[in-house]
């Protein structure tokens, strides 16, 4: 009996990956998306030259009819973008904005889409944009219907990225722990699953 009542818990455990991937987010579990540096930028050289698009999608899985609160770990380093408007769920980590506009198209946003219910998630909104990569890592919870599709994206106007990997300042050479365990050049997000509970 007391097996029993332990796995609901463990099943979207992040530190039970293997039953992670039983739950209706399985797909956002252990998601990657690293900004590679393609190039050097001599122009900017705390810069470098990058893809403007990279994205992995899923569909949700889950109960038809029913939508799931998804709380995820998220990781990541980042530039900043500003978003104008939208709301801010946690005032604590007022950088993870629902809705709103992009204003600084020519900084790379980090987004979580939802099809149902419809909503664009940022994580890197800051009040002012600067050559400066933040290191985050917080919870966020978001609503995915059953069958929804997921799209984790980011997107740059242009072909330059604040890099992590540049040498002599003190946002740069950071890590994620447990993702690399050396400074990678560009920009990097991790996703792990929490949390997942019918709303």
């Amino acid at each position: 009996m007391p097996i029993r009542i332990a796995l609901p818990v463990l099943i979207f455990a992040a530190t039970a990956p293997a039953l992670a991937q039983t739950s209706p987010a399985a797909g956002f579990h252990r998601l990657y998306i690293h900004d590679e540096c393609i190039g050097e930028n001599t122009a900017q050289p705390d810069t470098c030259l990058h893809l403007r698009h990279h994205e992995k999608s899923f569909t949700f899985g889950g109960k038809a009819g029913t939508v799931y609160d998804v709380t995820l770990r998220v990781r990541g380093l980042f530039e900043p973008t500003t978003i104008e408007g939208g709301e801010t769920p946690d005032p604590a980590h007022p950088w993870f904005k629902a809705g709103g506009q992009d204003s600084k198209p020519d900084y790379s946003q980090w987004h979580i889409d939802v099809s149902a219910p419809k909503q664009s998630y940022t994580l890197n909104h800051y009040p002012a944009t600067a050559h400066t990569i933040y290191k985050e890592d917080f919870e966020a919870t978001i609503a995915v219907a059953a069958g929804a599709t997921v799209l984790v994206q980011v997107i740059d106007s242009n072909d330059r990225q604040i890099d992590n990997g540049a040498q002599g300042k003190p946002d740069r050479q950071q890590i994620i722990a447990g993702v690399s365990d050396a400074p990678l050049a560009g920009q990097q997000l991790r996703l792990d699953v929490l949390r997942v509970k019918p709303h």
